[in-house]
């Protein structure tokens, strides 16, 4: 039996991620909704051609975006890959 299990009834029904000595990604990233707007720093190009960005532990995919590009994207939707958007605003490079 497993020394760390061994206060439980029911071994089946713990949260094993929170004994895991990796990155947690369930941590509290924040509420984003679609329809929200955010600003984001372009910081590479996936394999499609569109910009990606981060947000608040989120990965923000930009068509159209970029590299080092800084721009205000509204969230169109929310997929396991991240979240996808479309530019609103870009801001100019001297601001």
């Amino acid at each position: 039996m497993l020394t760390k299990y061994r206060n439980y009834r029911n071994v089946y029904n713990v949260d094993v991620k929170r004994f895991s000595i990796y990155n947690n990604n369930n941590v509290n990233k924040g509420e984003v909704n679609v329809g929200d707007e955010i600003d984001v720093v372009v910081r590479e190009i996936d394999e499609n051609g569109r910009g990606v960005g981060f947000y608040r532990g989120y990965k923000v995919l930009i068509p159209k975006g970029f590299i080092n590009e800084r721009v205000r994207v509204r969230i169109v939707k929310i997929a396991n890959e991240g979240l996808q958007g479309v530019i609103v605003h870009r801001y100019d490079s001297t601001t």
